[in-house]
């Protein structure tokens, strides 16, 4: 693994996870993440929750392997139990802005439970100070393994807690994260929204920067926001059930990202900077 640059400038850091302790489920992330001026917009390992990564894929539940990090939610509520899992990326490739591996997934038992074909592609865009990633995977059944499960806390009854999927974890910022989607400004509007994208904005240093979020729209799901606590935001695949694939109908994901040196105050900006560089519908059909 190693790291992206653009215009000289390194944007992304790459790491493999495999020395991180069992109980933060330990997997590929990438941290930091940088706009083109340097600001960065990721964080890993926080002191609040530890096992959020940068910018990774991770969830609560897989065939009830803790792939997450931290506690799993029980009808007794959070608790930390020996279940978590562990990703092992191999064989990367890079070339030409993009970087591709097979990602195993392994049970606490050390089973393994799925097979992922993942790819990070990295570019500039046509917008001054600005460049545009994407983050997809396939994920499928491996071994003896006929189907997954892929659930959330939510799911099993904690209000809100819908996370897991590609999941970006914010830097923290010098004022309140600014978030704007189709159905209006905040966090209000934006949890849950099948919005075709999502714009996080924060100030670094001083400076305003803006990310702006969108899924591919063949497989919207409702966006997980939060910005009390921490920033974080990601689609979340498990939002009021269950998540099932199987060798023909694999688990894909997708995360496309504008990322820009300053701020984005309004819908408009937000869609012609996404659609300078990603032509998307605005129709999107919500997927499980």
């Amino acid at each position: 693994m190693g790291s992206f640059h653009l215009r000289g400038a390194e944007v992304v850091q790459e790491n493999p996870g495999d020395d991180l302790a069992t109980h933060l489920a330990p997997r590929p992330y990438l941290h930091p993440v940088r706009t083109l001026g340097g600001a960065v917009l990721t964080e890993a390992a926080p002191s609040d929750h530890p096992h959020h990564l940068g910018l990774s894929l991770a969830f609560s539940d897989v065939n009830g392997t803790n792939f997450w990090g931290g506690s799993t939610y029980t009808r007794q509520g959070p608790v930390v139990l020996p279940n978590h899992g562990r990703q092992v990326a191999s064989a990367w490739e890079h070339h030409d802005g993009i970087a591709e591996a097979d990602v195993d997934w392994f049970s606490s038992g050390g089973q393994q439970l799925a097979g992922e074909r993942r790819s990070y592609t990295y570019q500039l865009h046509p917008a001054p100070a600005t460049w545009s990633f994407s983050f997809n995977s396939v994920i499928r059944p491996a071994g003896d393994v006929q189907q997954l499960s892929v659930s959330s806390s939510a799911v099993k009854g904690r209000a809100g807690a819908a996370y897991g999927g590609i999941f970006w974890r914010f830097a923290a910022g010098d004022s309140p994260a600014h978030v704007l989607c189709t159905d209006g400004a905040g966090v209000e509007a934006a949890h849950g929204s099948l919005s075709p994208w999502l714009m996080v904005g924060t100030r670094q240093q001083g400076q305003g920067v803006s990310v702006v979020l969108a899924q591919d729209p063949e497989h919207v799901r409702p966006w997980f926001i939060r910005t009390e606590g921490y920033v974080g935001a990601g689609p979340a695949v498990a939002w009021d059930s269950p998540a099932l694939a199987d060798r023909r109908k694999p688990l894909t994901l997708s995360l496309h990202a504008v990322i820009h040196d300053g701020k984005v105050d309004t819908s408009q900006h937000a869609e012609e900077l996404l659609h300078q560089h990603f032509h998307f519908s605005n129709s999107p059909d919500r997927t499980t």
